[in-house]
């Protein structure tokens, strides 16, 4: 045995990704239970117990498949981290050194590694390839170009029982059927000791943002701060997301924002979430917050924060496409090209007005798209002239929604000038019972 200072990337393939298999079951017969590696005899080269291994290390953000760096071991009353060039092929419950000596330093985690048993074993996971969170009752090793790597999670209950039971009753091998791969996987670090461990936004990018804000909301506070965190490298996306969660969670998260940070993420949000969301917060800290923001917006939030949350002004969103009555179908579309940062719904129809602002008539994208690109908007048969007043009612905004089968109406004054769009996206997140949501969390919570 050695005491010389150890080397972790001594192997020198840990920056190697290998690709991503075929299939899980082209791995069937190499899959081996990491719980069972981690709770494993450690035998010599000749085969005779040396000791026992307490966990197995891992550098979980490099590339699909993180590979085993090594292993944790004891020995007597030492704790040695065993390098995994120095051991033989993992075995279910028993590990192999392959030769006669060992560094003797005493083991220290590393910046960027995890220990599988105490780390990821038995805690919850983003399965993105569904936008869940799954539990990961095990996790299945296999050798990936030449190197053992984290392949796949076992989320079964079949697995957790396996935990509890004698555990040299088990095999020690995992079936490809109840895996799910791990490149579809994306771990919560925020628990691991040592310098924080972001979760990337590579793979959480693939995910819809009501998906996003799902997972927060079914999450506990810490792995949901997280992935905040996470998609805060991207400000739309971000702002998305928050326009997505629930009052409960949009509170929460939001609170926790110091102004300048509070300012930041209403200026990227769509105008009337912005509004919802600053009114939940406490007078005073919502007049710093507003002053943070630039004239314009701030006179746009001041002036939805004064209409009844329940009615067309309280609803309305100002971002919208609006052209004049003398405006081409072509110069219609092109306003719908380059709006920016236009939600979607609030695209679907294009406002037509007056000199004076006024509304003539709104046309729904659909019948643009199918004119001809020279003729006026005023002259397409589907034109429609219904309009709400700010103060209308919900039940009334939805009924005539309804009538016209519109995604979108135009919210006007007294005089009927144009002020935003109500659209059927804001109208349905009023009219869902908070008792619907609870059950869908609950459901999703079973």
């Amino acid at each position: 045995m050695s005491d010389a200072p150890h080397d972790r990337a001594g192997a020198g393939a840990e920056s190697r990704t290998p690709a991503r298999p075929a299939s899980l079951e082209r791995l069937a017969g190499t899959l081996v239970s990491a719980s069972t590696v981690a709770n494993a005899t450690l035998l010599d080269r000749r085969g005779h117990p040396l000791g026992a291994v307490r966990d197995i290390i891992a550098r979980i953000g490099e590339g699909s498949y993180p590979p085993v760096t090594g292993l944790r071991v004891r020995i007597g009353q030492r704790e040695l981290f065993l390098p995994i060039d120095q051991v033989g092929p993992l075995e279910p419950f028993h590990v192999r050194l392959l030769g006669d000596s060992l560094d003797l330093a005493p083991f220290e985690r590393r910046p960027g590694e995890v220990l599988l048993d105490d780390d990821v074993i038995g805690r919850r996971l983003i399965d993105v390839r569904l936008g869940t969170l799954i539990r990961a009752n095990d996790l299945a090793l296999a050798p990936l170009a030449d190197r053992w790597h984290i392949v796949a999670v076992d989320p079964t209950r079949l697995s957790a029982l396996h935990r509890l039971i004698p555990w040299r009753s088990r095999s020690g091998r995992v079936s490809p059927r109840s895996l799910v791969d791990w490149s579809d996987i994306e771990p919560f670090t925020g628990h691991v000791p040592g310098p924080h461990l972001p979760i990337p936004l590579r793979r959480l990018r693939r995910l819809h943002p009501a998906q996003l804000a799902d997972l927060i909301e079914h999450a506990s506070h810490e792995e949901g701060t997280e992935i905040i965190d996470a998609v805060g490298d991207d400000p739309d996306l971000e702002a998305d997301v928050f326009e997505e969660l629930d009052d409960e969670h949009q509170r929460r998260f939001f609170e926790e924002r110091s102004d300048p940070e509070a300012a930041e993420l209403l200026g990227e949000m769509a105008a009337d979430d912005a509004a919802d969301l600053i009114a939940k917060i406490d007078q005073d800290r919502r007049m710093a917050i507003l002053q943070l923001l630039p004239a314009a917006q701030q006179t746009t939030l001041r002036r939805l924060l004064a209409y009844n949350p329940e009615t067309a002004g309280g609803l309305m969103t100002t971002q919208a496409v609006t052209v004049s009555e003398d405006a081409s179908v072509a110069g219609a579309l092109e306003a719908v090209r380059t709006a920016d940062d236009l939600p979607s719904q609030a695209g679907s129809v294009v406002v037509v007005v007056d000199p004076t602002g006024r509304v003539v008539s709104s046309v729904p994208l659909a019948d643009l798209v199918r004119a001809p690109a020279a003729r006026t908007v005023t002259t397409l048969a589907t034109a429609v002239t219904a309009r709400l007043h700010t103060s209308t009612d919900l039940p009334s905004v939805a009924l005539l929604m309804t009538d016209y089968n519109l995604p979108a109406l135009p919210v006007v004054d007294d005089d009927d000038r144009f002020l935003g769009l109500v659209t059927v996206d804001d109208i349905l997140e009023a009219m869902v019972p908070p008792d619907w949501r609870r059950r869908q969390r609950g459901e999703a919570e079973g």
